[in-house]
């Protein structure tokens, strides 16, 4: 039996509202279906979707007496050519089946895959100005038979489906594309967040080291330079020099293990830390064990520290060290040979508490100068990621054995860029050099 005006009207009116008022595809589909089976007195009803990167078919949502068939309807897909959905869907016009076990269309394998039994039906295209985008499908009359009044009020009808479903795709893209700009949004966010936080950690490495060249201008016995180049993802390095008593330089070079501000802050506390003990003319050695003792207290990050500290005598040139965990600096030789200096076998700071540590002798003579650095300088890599290495560093410091410390820091420091090229520099580099005049 046909549905009275009235129904048609009350159904028109409800799919209005819904229309307006859903935009989630799964809402709308289940409404829609749902309520063609009430008005159509059906057993059930269904939207079927072209997956057009596939080419299948597939139930967004059914409604169905059964609800273990609905569920497993709602997992299946099946070519879009197959059954009479497929010719529905290729011709664009809409069919009524009265027995379909006698049309030779029907496309059996829903069915026993659902465990349904399809008697009848009637099928509509749901069609938009970009094509066909499904069918609206009604199936089992349970009051006699489906008419050509069913078949004309379900076309009608799938006009104002395919519209809204159209409309409710476009939503969900646009709603996906609102989550991915806001996502990106968030990333943008953080991405600046943490460029603040690395301005913030290089501001503080850059703001507690010397930078006043030349820093002792009325000495004639000593000349001295430094340099820092801070990567773009901010390392710990630290570098420093000062005058204990009259007699006596002290220099010191670091690098805190990490990146950023935990990185930075860590520096600050190193040094600030070695400095103060340093500068109450604490030798290298006990230095190194005391601020080693400190840096272990409330350790809860797990840094650590690689630092080189020496004390230079300026009356005689006699240089005493000691090293935890850091690279073996240089000494250049008046005539300008080069030479590593003597290995102490140290322990990296921050880490181990009760360590003790070593300490050694070399001699600077008139003229002779000490350079130390951070792996910065030796694991700069080019574009085949090869290192720039120790060896390419003993050759560069060849080169310039015999300039100032401000000419041996910028050659070495050149040599550098012009080896690693474009290749964004991933490290802290910094460079120290003392030449002892006598």
């Amino acid at each position: 039996m046909m549905p009275d005006d009235a129904a048609r009207l009350r159904l028109l009116y409800e799919l209005g509202c819904a229309f307006a008022s859903r935009m989630q595809l799964d809402e709308l589909s289940a409404f829609v279906v749902q309520k063609c089976r009430e008005v159509l007195d059906a057993e059930g009803a269904a939207i079927l979707l072209l997956d057009a990167e596939r080419d299948e078919l597939y139930f967004p949502y059914v409604a169905d007496l059964d609800a273990e068939a609905q569920a497993r309807l709602s997992n299946l897909r099946f070519p879009a050519s197959s059954g009479i959905a497929g010719a529905v869907l290729r011709s664009g016009r809409a069919l009524r089946v009265d027995n379909v076990s006698t049309d030779p269309r029907f496309y059996g394998l829903i069915d026993q895959q659902s465990g349904l039994t399809t008697r009848a039906l009637i099928c509509a295209p749901l069609t938009t100005e970009q094509g066909t985008i499904g069918i609206l499908q009604v199936l089992n009359p349970r009051g006699g038979c489906f008419t050509d009044d069913h078949l004309a009020f379900l076309e009608a009808l799938a006009g104002s489906v395919a519209i809204a479903v159209a409309n409710a795709r476009m939503y969900a893209q646009l709603k996906q594309q609102f989550l991915a700009l806001q996502q990106a949004q968030r990333e943008h966010e953080q991405l600046l967040a943490l460029r603040r936080e690395l301005d913030i950690a290089r501001s503080i490495q850059q703001s507690i080291l010397p930078r006043v060249f030349p820093p002792f201008p009325q000495r004639t016995d000593i000349d001295v330079f430094a340099a820092m180049l801070p990567a773009r993802e901010m390392g710990g390095d630290f570098y420093d020099f000062f005058l204990i008593d009259d007699a006596h330089l002290g220099v010191v070079i670091g690098d805190v293990s990490g990146k950023g501000m935990p990185a930075a802050l860590f520096m600050a506390v190193s040094r600030t830390v070695v400095k103060s003990i340093a500068v109450a003319g604490t030798p290298p050695a006990e230095c190194l064990r005391r601020a080693n003792a400190l840096l272990c207290l409330d350790n809860s990050a797990e840094m650590f520290v690689t630092i080189f500290y020496a004390v230079i005598d300026l009356r005689t040139g006699d240089v005493e060290y000691g090293n935890g965990g850091h690279n073996p600096p240089y000494l250049l030789r008046r005539d300008g040979s080069v030479e590593m200096l003597e290995r102490t076998g140290g322990t990296v700071l921050g880490v181990l508490q009760d360590l003790n540590y070593v300490s050694k002798r070399a001699r600077l003579r008139p003229g002779d100068a000490l350079f130390l650095y951070t792996d910065g300088v030796t694991e700069a890599m080019d574009i085949n990621a090869a290192l720039f290495s120790d060896q390419r560093l003993r050759s560069a410091l060849q080169q310039c054995a015999q300039g100032t410390p401000e000419a041996i820091i910028r050659t070495v420091i050149a040599l550098v860029e012009d080896y690693c090229g474009n290749v964004a520099q991933s490290d802290d580099i910094t460079v120290l050099a003392v030449r002892y005049r006598g």
